[in-house]
């Protein structure tokens, strides 16, 4: 293999790495989230607020996160 083929592959393997380790930090916070909505005795009130509540803060970083993706593909 070539020496640019290899750094691309080792390049294209960090950045699944690093999206695996972001989805990871955020399945863990939302699986504390929800022991926590479960030891406060009213899990389904609390989840659906939560749910309601960050709708709004979600969408903005999924935007962000979208638009720092597509500027750096241009």
């Amino acid at each position: 293999m070539e020496e640019s083929q290899l750094i691309r592959v080792i390049k294209n393997l960090n950045d699944d790495i690093v999206e695996i380790n972001e989805r990871l930090r955020a399945i863990e916070v939302e699986q504390r989230k929800i022991r926590e909505d479960i030891l406060s005795g009213e899990p389904k009130e609390r989840m659906h607020k939560r749910i309601l509540d960050n709708q709004d803060d979600n969408l903005q970083k999924i935007r962000e996160k979208i638009d720092e993706e597509i500027k750096i593909k241009i």
